[in-house]
């Protein structure tokens, strides 16, 4: 019998995210991408996008390329992945997150899903650990900038499709309560 996608997919990104750790907190990095790809999957996204968003931080942050993501789940997949990484962490910072706004703008719907998840994810352990260790700890760079991106973020995950997507909704609130004015 052959795996379940979403199974290899969780098989794969924890064999490639081995050993990593999130920010802040020393939680294995596994766990965002599992937390990704459960949001994706509880709100009813299809497969594809439910193991691109397990997957969508493998080429980013691992050896792994878009072509071993490709030859293991397909074109899809990889459309996903490549859509939700950044290409060239030797860019400067905002160029990294002027390109990312840039190219969601244009892209499917579910590279908009998986964007937006990643970017919860994030928030929600930002949250976390604001109320933890006091935002200068968990906000390296200036709230300002953090607050520009994922907004801008926001806006590029919700043009051009129907912004009321429960993912949407919740992305939304997240923001209003990391960033609150």
């Amino acid at each position: 019998m052959e795996q379940d996608k979403i199974e290899y997919a969780i098989y794969y990104a924890t064999k490639a995210h081995k050993g990593q750790k999130r920010k802040v907190e020393d939680i294995d990095m596994i766990f965002h991408p599992f937390t990704v790809g459960m949001m994706l999957q509880r709100c009813g996204c299809d497969e594809d996008v439910v193991t691109a968003g397990i997957l969508h931080d493998v080429v980013e942050d691992t050896n792994h390329t878009f072509e071993d993501i490709e030859r293991e789940f397909g074109k899809t997949v990889k459309d996903y992945v490549y859509d939700a990484s950044e290409l060239d962490k030797s860019l400067p910072w905002i160029d990294r997150k002027k390109h990312t706004i840039e190219h969601i703008k244009k892209a499917p719907l579910g590279s908009k899903l998986i964007v937006a998840c990643d970017k919860i994810s994030n928030l929600q352990d930002a949250l976390a650990n604001i109320k933890k260790y006091g935002e200068d700890k968990v906000i390296a760079r200036n709230p300002e900038e953090q607050k520009w991106y994922y907004t801008s973020v926001y806006s590029s995950c919700i043009e051009g499709v129907d912004k009321n997507h429960p993912i949407f909704e919740r992305y939304c609130k997240i923001l209003e309560n990391v960033f609150k004015d």
